[in-house]
């Protein structure tokens, strides 16, 4: 598969059905995540990987409302923090934990992709919960959960208003709407 394939592929369904993922698969996520390149190689990243049914349950009560009734379902939540102090900051200023963190993210989202699973990022958690939740480092900052399993047919647990959404086309602004050519 192409890169490019890859991308087109990835889906951030809802639909995730409840079975547990192999210890050498979500090895394979975490290498994934491990090996991205980052600003002065300073890997900033921090992982959170949580699959215990305490832990998960940890997890489902610092998400946003909208979120639990269909993230609840997966085996594996990923939370991925930032460390401010592992930061490469330039002399104009310019910050790249958080860039550096959401590439190694990515990379974690692909390598899910590539394994035939859904990796649904969610920005809608208490990050100030999720650290007291799971004792993290006061310089530790978490940016994002990513529920992490098996896709799903079954949409029964999902809203309504989720429903159908991960058979729709994905929609993408056109190339000429981004890229300036000169």
């Amino acid at each position: 598969m192409t890169i490019l394939e890859l991308l087109a592929g990835r889906k951030a369904t809802r639909a995730i059905a409840i079975e547990a993922l192999d210890r050498t698969v979500i090895g394979d996520l975490a290498e994934a995540a491990r090996l991205t390149p980052s600003c002065y190689n300073k890997q900033p990243w921090r992982f959170l990987f949580v699959t215990s049914d305490e832990g998960r349950d940890r997890v489902v009560g610092c998400l946003a409302d909208g979120n639990k009734p269909w993230a609840l379902r997966a085996p594996l939540f990923v939370v991925a923090s930032s460390r401010v102090s592992d930061d490469c900051e330039l002399p104009d200023g310019r910050r790249y934990h958080q860039f550096d963190l959401g590439m190694s993210v990515m990379n974690l989202m692909l390598a899910a992709t590539e394994q035939g699973l859904v990796a649904r990022p969610m920005a809608g958690f208490d990050s100030g919960a999720i650290r007291q939740a799971f004792g993290l480092d006061e310089q530790d900052e978490p940016m994002v959960v990513v529920a992490v399993g098996k896709p799903s047919e079954d949409e029964s647990h999902l809203p309504d208003s989720f429903s159908g959404l991960g058979d729709r086309p994905r929609q993408r602004r056109p190339v000429e709407e981004i890229v300036t050519w000169k």
